[in-house]
């Protein structure tokens, strides 16, 4: 066998196009190769009406980011929406709520920091419609902060597909002849490689704790894919391999914005979810907060929820509420309530918002991801760059953090992981050693989509499997590579274009990222079959 068929044949391929057209046109053709980083998911016909001429009611269950989508894009088009909201807030993921802090004092917390990254086209087409883009500021650097205190930091990279990974050897991520050695010379090229049939078909069984263990991955490369693979809420046995390989071609490989991405400066409830809620309002549409779907049945005539009569639903809830609801409904086929009772929320996440009188040091971006010892993944130092926060210091001094498990061992309780997360945060900044904490808030959740093996194959789609009702959330099997935030917005405009498509109208207009790898399709290493369950070279 030749001997350059044992090199990765992207390597070989790369190389070959660097050496005959040079960095600047070899960038060039990476960006056509991957259609200039975005595709159009659907055609928008312009001769169609935008707006119903008569009623339509529908339901909306479930107000998160998903649920917000799908509901505003509805009540604006003349739908009469009804949105159901288990919470006392909207927002799902990204809702806050106020917490008494003292006499005269309150604060809004979230379930957590939020990036905003420059490949949330929808996303960020959405916030935009509602003036709530304005304000945002820049990471500036993506930082990971070994427990050595050495660093990694990915702010000012090449962001240009490939060049970025070779970027990442420069920053001392990794060194090249780790890579070029078998066996990871010939499985590193999966991540260039996503095609969501082959990839899933493939690799959806496989673990990433499988292939670190045939790739033998360099200390910080390790570190930087152990990190990454934590914020989908899985610790490594658990994350399907397929999942991770869209994750970084959604968020690395097939986009030229790199991972710097952009957050608020207020708090999300005045920045986005009382806007949200306005504008619903505005359309006439009625928020039921405080409302848990306690029955949903399928009629000759449509639908009821909660016994009120409804044309059409979009359920959007979380994974947990969406199994509940759906395995619960009354008029649904044994075989669409067998795909939601596969549903399964990830590994238990926690979140500790602390007020404390003494600050971290300065030199950092306001959220770090951390090499955790046991459960610290990242911090957040809000009182740096929310405005809400920054008052609180300024009358009190101290510090606002945030300190974030994505992924908690099982066997803690959860009085040991606060207790954890307190002590991993000394260990990484000693400085603070000896604070005194005024205020918590401590939140053990697991309501969080899994992205483990075999999973993909059963996810619901847009289309549930029962007319008139479609699936909106992160935990909707996409057409196309997304994730968090984004998924779930995108998702919310699908579940808007079926109905609108249904009643004649023009559609949202819906965007992604390529749907392919720059690589895929391209023969494989016999060293790939590896990867397979019981493969052999």
């Amino acid at each position: 066998m030749p001997w350059f068929w044992w090199l990765p044949l992207t390597v070989v391929v790369l190389i070959l196009l660097g050496w005959l057209l040079g960095p600047p046109l070899l960038r060039g053709f990476i960006k056509r190769r991957l259609q200039h980083y975005r595709v159009a998911v659907n055609v928008v016909d312009p001769s169609l009406p935008t707006a119903l001429t008569g009623p339509r009611r529908v339901a909306v269950l479930g107000g998160g980011v998903a649920g917000l989508t799908a509901a505003i894009t509805l009540a604006r088009r003349g739908f009469q929406v009804e949105l159901f909201e288990a919470n006392e807030y909207l927002g799902g993921k990204l809702g806050s709520w106020k917490v008494p802090l003292g006499p005269g004092e309150a604060a809004w917390v979230s379930h957590g920091f939020h990036a905003f990254f420059a490949n949330y086209y929808n996303l960020d087409r959405f916030l935009g419609s509602l003036g709530t883009r304005d304000g945002f500021q820049s990471i500036g650097e993506y930082v990971i902060l070994g427990t050595t205190g050495a660093q990694v930091r990915f702010g000012k990279l090449e962001t240009t597909p490939v060049f970025n990974l070779l970027a990442l050897a420069r920053a001392g991520v990794y060194r090249f002849r780790d890579v070029l050695k078998a066996p990871a010379r010939d499985l590193f090229g999966v991540f260039l490689e996503y095609d969501a049939k082959e990839t899933f078909a493939r690799y959806d069984a496989v673990s990433f704790a499988d292939f670190d263990r045939l790739t033998q991955l360099p200390p910080g490369l390790k570190l930087a894919f152990n990190t990454f693979a934590r914020a989908f809420f899985s610790d490594e046995d658990k994350l399907s391999l397929a999942e991770l390989i869209k994750s970084f071609h959604f968020y690395y490989l097939s986009q030229d914005g790199g991972l710097v991405y952009e957050y608020p400066v207020h708090d999300y409830e005045p920045q986005f979810l009382a806007p949200m809620r306005a504008e619903l309002e505005r359309h006439g549409a009625k928020v039921h907060l405080s409302t848990k779907v306690s029955s949903l049945a399928k009629t000759a005539e449509g639908f009821t929820v909660n016994g009120a009569p409804f044309e059409r639903v979009v359920l959007s809830t979380d994974i947990v509420g969406a199994r509940s609801i759906m395995t619960n409904a009354v008029g649904v086929p044994d075989e669409v309530k067998a795909r939601f009772e596969k549903l399964v929320p990830g590994q238990r996440y926690a979140v500790l918002r602390i007020w404390i009188d003494k600050d971290v040091r300065e030199g950092y971006p306001p959220f770090v991801i951390t090499d955790r010892v046991k459960v610290l993944d990242a911090f957040t130092t809000y009182h740096r760059f929310e405005h809400e926060a920054a008052e609180w210091t300024k009358r009190h001094g101290g510090a606002v953090l945030e300190l974030h498990c994505y992924a908690v061992p099982e066997a803690l309780t959860p009085d040991e992981v606060k207790r954890a997360l307190l002590d991993e945060l000394v260990q990484f900044f000693p400085e603070v050693k000896g604070f005194t904490v005024k205020h918590e808030v401590f939140q053990l959740n697991r309501n969080f989509t899994a992205f483990h093996l075999g999973m993909n194959a059963h996810r619901p789609e847009t289309d549930s499997g029962v007319p008139g009702l479609c699936c909106a959330g992160d935990w909707v099997k996409l057409p196309f590579p997304a994730m968090l935030l984004e998924a779930a917005c995108a998702s919310g405009y699908l579940a808007a274009n079926t109905l609108l498509r249904e009643a004649g109208l023009q559609e949202e207009p819906v965007q992604s990222v390529p749907l392919r790898g720059l690589m895929a399709g391209m023969p494989q290493p016999p060293a790939r079959k590896l990867l397979v369950p019981g493969g052999t070279p």
